[in-house]
């Protein structure tokens, strides 16, 4: 049977079995291959025994091929010790896990371990957590700087003043009945123009008054002397609300107030003297 060579330039040759031991010179490149003795056919009944080796070889294929996959996607194998309660990286030799009270060597907690430090052991968790707490402040913050409840008090008051003005004036339109109260009929008798900034005007009053109790309810909470005088002197309570401008935290309340003053002046000094 024909041996088979191969040179180290690529030619493959085919020589006779008597020149099994000895050299030929390859016909490409002229260099001498040495002619290997053929190998001896092992028994019929030894593959099985190569069977574990083969199935070894197989397994630690595999193992090669998922570990270029897991490095490919940016997963590496941990290496150390971890508990299998918290996930908490723990240092060679540890007993008992710092984190939780987990016994490595019983497979258990210690009952009435209680935990102190807020930790995962685990970077993804403590991110995802101080991402939670974060959020939840920022709720809070924005619950605390929402719209006040008396503001909103005020404006639906203004707004049900306003409506009821309107109301009137187009009843007496409709209707011809003039309501037996004086200021009524006048308000009924005016045209639409002094009907609306006179509602608009008395719905901003209401506005700014709310506004200035707020600013006398936080006098009180400072002490019942500054509550007394700004709700006797109205005076005073305009040098309160900008000396407690910044310490009380006054500045939306006091711009409502004179912005709703303000309306209010120039809404009523236009329609009162028409209607």
């Amino acid at each position: 049977m024909p041996l088979r060579v191969t040179c180290q330039c690529g030619v493959a040759l085919n020589v006779p079995e008597t020149m099994a031991g000895k050299g030929v010179k390859c016909p490409k490149c002229q260099s001498v291959i040495a002619v290997g003795t053929p190998a001896k056919t092992a028994p019929a009944t030894k593959p099985a025994a190569s069977k574990p080796a083969a199935k070894a070889s197989a397994s630690n294929a595999s193992q090669d091929a998922m570990a270029k996959l897991l490095d490919s996607a940016g997963l590496k194998k941990r290496e150390g010790i971890f508990c299998p309660s918290c996930d908490r990286s723990l240092p060679p030799g540890t007993a008992i896990c710092v984190g939780c009270g987990y016994n490595l060597e019983a497979g258990s907690k210690i009952e009435g371990f209680e935990v102190e430090v807020k930790e995962f052991g685990n970077k993804r968790l403590v991110e995802a957590a101080e991402m939670m707490a974060r959020e939840v402040e920022t709720e809070n913050r924005l619950l605390k700087a929402g719209m006040p409840w008396w503001t909103m008090a005020a404006i639906i008051l203004a707004v049900m003043f306003m409506m009821t003005a309107i109301l009137l004036k187009m009843d007496v339109k409709t209707s011809g009945n003039v309501s037996s109260v004086p200021m009524i009929a006048k308000l009924q008798s005016a045209n639409y123009g002094p009907v609306i900034a006179f509602s608009a005007g008395g719905g901003a009053c209401l506005i700014a008054l709310f506004a200035l109790f707020a600013i006398q309810a936080t006098a009180y909470k400072e002490s019942i002397k500054e509550g007394l005088l700004c709700s006797l002197t109205i005076l005073y309570s305009f040098y309160y609300m900008f000396s407690r401008l910044k310490s009380r935290r006054l500045g939306n309340t006091v711009m409502i107030f004179w912005i709703s003053a303000i309306v209010a002046g120039i809404c009523l000094g236009y329609s009162l003297p028409k209607i």
